[in-house]
Order: structure tokens, then sequence, then C-alpha cells
């Protein structure tokens, strides 16, 4: 059997005589009660930072493009999310003052707190002057146009001894003269000399582009941008943003070509699979 550890009673009342006089030291006392309290904060402040912030966890940021300014602030509020205006631009079609583009992207995981960042389009559309289109060619004209920050429109071919340039500029049916102040993003038709008979253009193959590139392509190629069709995949502004070709109508063959001034529809998804990923 082990030997028996004896506590002595002397030595037990010595201690708590000891405990006894610090606590009655009014510097010991208050010191441990300072301690005291500042532990007992530090707690509750870690226990709320743990409820507030969900512990970690994360979720998918929601989508502030197509929003007003209005309802993306009160969308943040209701996700525990900042957000900040970073730019403003102004893109013709979009709803004016709503949100265009965030970062990060909607459903990238992030925590509360986090800062979301927008551009917003602008309320007043930016006035641009217009250029002059005449004598040029196609492709000279759309640069010139597109560089004014202006849109090339329908093209209107015509018979006229200026086969392949630009004979005349119109805006909203009217003829545009050189100099006159237009929105932004405005587009501008142009009327384009031909010759007698009918002329063809190769048909661009456009699966996989993005609808700037394919109306851009269909543009070069001599011929008008026909129907912009989405198809059930593509559910929200984002989705239309990130959506490309899958199908055209004329579909384009090895040696599909079509007369100057057609119209090629387009077909557009998100959905990988039917672009053949």
């Amino acid at each position: 059997m082990g030997k028996k550890i004896k506590i002595s009673r002397k030595n037990t009342r010595t201690a708590q005589g000891f405990l006894w006089r610090m606590w009655n030291n009014f510097y010991v006392r208050h010191l441990i009660l300072a301690a005291s309290t500042v532990a007992l904060a530090l707690l509750l402040v870690s226990l709320w930072l743990m409820v507030y912030t969900r512990h970690g966890k994360t979720f998918a940021l929601p989508e502030f493009i197509g929003l007003s300014l209005a309802d993306a602030q009160r969308l943040a509020r209701e996700k525990h999310l900042r957000i900040e205006v970073i730019d403003s631009v102004y893109i013709a079609g979009k709803q004016r003052g709503s949100v265009i583009e965030q970062n990060p992207k909607p459903k990238v995981r992030v925590k509360n707190n986090r800062t979301v960042f927008l551009t917003l389009n602008a309320t007043a559309a930016k006035k641009v002057t217009a250029p002059s289109a005449v004598g040029l060619s196609l492709r000279q004209a759309k640069a010139t146009i597109e560089l004014q920050g202006l849109e090339v429109g329908r093209l209107i071919f015509t018979y006229d001894i200026a086969s392949g340039n630009v004979i005349g500029q119109l805006h909203a049916g009217r003829t545009l003269n050189a100099g006159r102040q237009l929105n932004a993003g405005s587009k501008v038709d142009l009327i384009i000399g031909k010759n007698h008979g009918s002329e063809h253009t190769v048909l661009p193959h456009l699966k996989g582009f993005s609808l700037p590139l394919a109306k851009s392509s269909i543009i070069e190629a001599s011929l008008n941008i026909g129907a912009v069709r989405y198809d059930e995949s593509v559910k929200t502004v984002a989705d239309s943003l990130e959506a490309r070709v899958y199908a055209q109508q004329p579909a384009a063959g090895d040696h599909t070509s079509l007369e100057v001034g057609s119209s090629v529809n387009i077909y557009l998804t998100v959905n990988p699979a039917r672009l053949g990923e």
C-alpha cells in the first residue's frame, strides 16, 4: 500500500490567509477585476464574431447585374455585404443607372461583410460627334464610326459607280451630317454602292462567338444582323453577357455565300453541350 499524503491544516489555513490578504489589497483586487473584465469582454466579442460571420462559413454571391443602385444596396444589406461603385460608363440598350458589371462575379463564394465592386450604366448618355464615313470602304467606315463611340446599324446596298464604298449615312432614317451630336452608342446606317446585278459575300462561321464579335463579323462580311435569340439556359443579364453563338441561320458551310445586305439570325447559349464543349 502506498503512503497516504497528509495535508496539514496549518498549511491550508496559511494559504487561505495569504489569498485573503491578497484579495483585501486594494491594488491587487482591482487588477484582478480589470483582468477578469477584459477576459469576459474578449470572450463576448469572440462569440459575437462567430455568430455574425457564421464562423467562417461562405455563401454564393448574389447577382447585382441589372439592378438599380437602390435595389443593389437593399440586396447588399439583406446579405450582409458591402458595395462600392467604382465606375460609371454609358452603354446604349442597357437600363440607365443599372449595374452592368460586378466584381467578384455572381455565384463566387464569399463571407459576410465582403465588398462587392460595381460598375453602373450612366444615367445620362455621353454626347459624341458624328464623323463622315462617305467615300470610305465598309471596313474603314466601321472603324471610323466605332472610334467615335457609335455603332454601325443597317447596311443598305444600292447601285452606284462607287461599288463597295459608303455613299451616304443615316441616323433614325434621316441623313446624318458630319459634326452632329449624337448619344454614344447610337446606330449609324450606311448606304453602300454596288455594281448592277447581284453581289455575293462569304457567310462567316459564327459558332462560339460572343454577341459583339458575331455582330462585328456579320457587318464586316457586308451582311446585316437579323434576329438575336437566346435559349432557355440564358436566364440572367450576366448569362446574356457570357452567352455565345451555338447556331446561325443561314447555316455556314465551307463555301456558303449570300447576297450582300442579306440578314443573318444568330442563336446564343451558355450551355456547354450546345457549344460542343
